[in-house]
């Protein structure tokens, strides 16, 4: 879904920036460059281009898509009745998008129409024929019978058990077709399974959009959908596409899927790092560029180092960043980016125990190389990125929100920072936040045994990592008793105990935004500490004592989060 949801934005995006291009027109941003993936879907044209062309740009690129999609499946799985589903295939080519439109004299001022022509929507709900408040609903699951009949008069079970054959039947041969384009020897039924339900498996029920994104990820229906993109977007789509057809191996998928079918084998449990991030401040940065003297030149220039940054520095740091990992870019846009980091554990010859990848070891990427991977586009912006380490089962939607809710709570406390959060198989979180330079500090903690990641390599084997236990029962313990109310004299002790390297870091100096050198530094606690008049001294006191608790908080979290995080 991640991948068709992106693959399709760019492509129509690409579809409208190409239709001013041939109309003359100079396509702002986003800076076209040679990607499958990533490109924004906010367009800036430089001239009176033709609101009509634009859409219908679109429109043709969504086409050439939705009905590729459509007849494939009803040249390939023949044998489930007739299809009568072309009425909900049209309206969804009709009506799948919105599509805002506004023009000014500056970049500001349409940007500013786009706005406010987004206060009222452009989307016209497709009207199903009978119930269909959720996506399972049978009436808005995509199959042969869909929209025949009246709903109150259909035999639900039948209709069920109709559905069901459809999507096994569905799956089945989309393990064969991609046998078959990808020429693969094994061609036992054994393999057709595991291929077919890396697309779609055979107890889901997806609507028409959700089978789409799907589809166009198989190598069969995008080879397919090549004529009419070629014709109506742009004569290198082939080139793109063998670009794409290497990101999308399904067994790659299947490695991830969160999605476990009721037949599946038992098989061992694993965790899995999801991150998603984004530039901070781009309204500020996008208002000094509109203060320069050309500043569509500045805006091209910027998307263009944005983009080429995702593409050719940021997806490649991510494919390398942990040896023993696999690490796989969902999508990377400008500023805007997500990813996954997992691992199937693999036995060691001499143990036979599994060692599967660990949120540690993913955290430490962050703190050490992330920064530096960050700053090769050179612009002037700081990032915030949401980092969650999640149970083997918890749903895929669930993960995706705590994904944007941690993005969201990096933001929210200052910027220029990682929340990093643990999700639990409950559905239970804990979170802690840190700026980008005080990241380190997991990689510094020494257990009452004085044992440190360092010393523990160098005496290779008495143990394989520093005890987090030691702070995580002292900080439970002490916590229970209220002894880190009023003030932060424990939580500082304690962090000298454990991070006695870093004792430093936490000065109270520290706790907010401050200049370090040239450079304004952002700080533990996020936002930059106000400044009180004599006559506030009651709201002084209510900050300082909030200013406590938030050091404490973070502490806290700190110790927790470590140690569910560094096993």
């Amino acid at each position: 879904d991640l991948y068709g949801s992106s693959f399709l934005i760019s492509y129509l995006a690409e579809a409208i920036c190409k239709a001013a291009k041939e109309q003359k027109y100079t396509v702002i941003s986003p800076a076209l460059i040679n990607v499958t993936q990533g490109t924004p879907n906010q367009i800036i044209i430089e001239g009176e281009f033709d609101k009509e062309i634009a859409r219908e740009a679109m429109k043709k690129a969504w086409l050439a898509v939705s009905e590729t999609c459509r007849q494939w499946i009803e040249d390939n799985v023949k044998d489930c009745g007739k299809y009568y589903w072309h009425r909900n295939w049209k309206s969804w080519g009709n009506y799948a998008w919105e599509f805002f439109w506004g023009n000014g004299d500056t970049i500001g001022a349409a940007r500013e129409a786009v706005n406010e022509a987004k206060r009222s929507r452009d989307w016209i709900g497709i009207n199903w024929t009978g119930e269909s408040s959720t996506l399972s609903g049978a009436d808005g699951v995509a199959w042969p019978g869909m929209g025949i009949g009246n709903p109150q008069k259909t035999n639900r079970h039948k209709q069920k058990e109709e559905i069901a054959e459809f999507y096994r039947k569905l799956s089945y041969k989309l393990g064969a077709a991609f046998i078959e384009t990808a020429k693969l020897p094994d061609q036992s039924a054994e393999k057709i399974k595991e291929y077919g339900e890396a697309f779609v498996d055979p107890d889901e029920e997806l609507s028409i959009p959700e089978l789409i994104k799907r589809l166009i990820t198989h190598m069969a229906i995008a080879k397919q959908i090549v004529n009419p993109l070629k014709e109506e977007i742009d004569p290198k789509v082939p080139n793109l596409l063998k670009k794409l057809e290497k990101e999308l191996n399904p067994k790659t998928f299947t490695d991830i899927s969160r999605l476990k079918s009721k037949n599946s084998k038992p098989e061992e449990e694993y965790w899995t790092g999801w991150f998603q991030g984004d530039g901070d401040r781009m309204g500020d940065l996008l208002k000094r560029l509109s203060d320069e003297p050309d500043e569509p030149g500045e805006l091209h220039k910027f998307s263009k180092a944005m983009m080429e940054w995702g593409e050719f520095k940021f997806k490649p740091a991510i494919a390398e960043a942990i040896p023993k990992a696999q690490g796989r870019t969902v999508y990377a846009g400008g500023d805007d980016f997500m990813g996954i980091f997992y691992d199937i554990p693999k036995k060691t010859p001499s143990t036979q125990q599994f060692i599967p990848l660990t949120g540690q070891e993913c955290v430490n990427w962050f703190a050490s190389e992330f920064p530096k991977t960050w700053r090769k586009h050179d612009q002037p912006i700081t990032v915030s990125v949401g980092f969650v380490w999640t149970a083997p089962n918890v749903p895929q939607r669930d993960v995706l929100q705590h994904c944007r809710l941690a993005e969201t709570s990096a933001k929210n406390n200052g910027k220029d920072r990682m929340a990093i959060r643990i999700l639990f198989n409950g559905g239970t979180h804990i979170e802690w936040v840190c700026p980008w330079w005080c990241l380190p500090v997991l990689q510094h903690y020494q257990d009452r045994d004085k044992d440190t990641l360092e010393s523990l390599t160098l005496a290779k084997g008495t143990k394989q990592k520093p005890n987090w236990t030691h702070i995580y029962n002292d900080v439970a313990t002490l916590e229970s008793r209220h002894a880190f109310h009023g003030n932060t004299k424990i939580a500082e002790e304690l962090f000298a105990i454990y991070f006695p390297e870093c004792k430093d870091w936490i000065v109270k100096g520290n706790w907010w935004l401050h200049s370090d050198g040239e450079q304004p530094r952002t700080g533990i606690l996020g936002h930059e500490k106000k400044e009180f008049k004599e006559d506030e001294i009651e709201l002084f006191n209510k900050f300082q004592k909030d200013e406590i608790e938030l050091f404490n908080e973070w502490f806290i979290n700190l110790a927790k989060v470590g140690f569910h995080l560094c096993p």
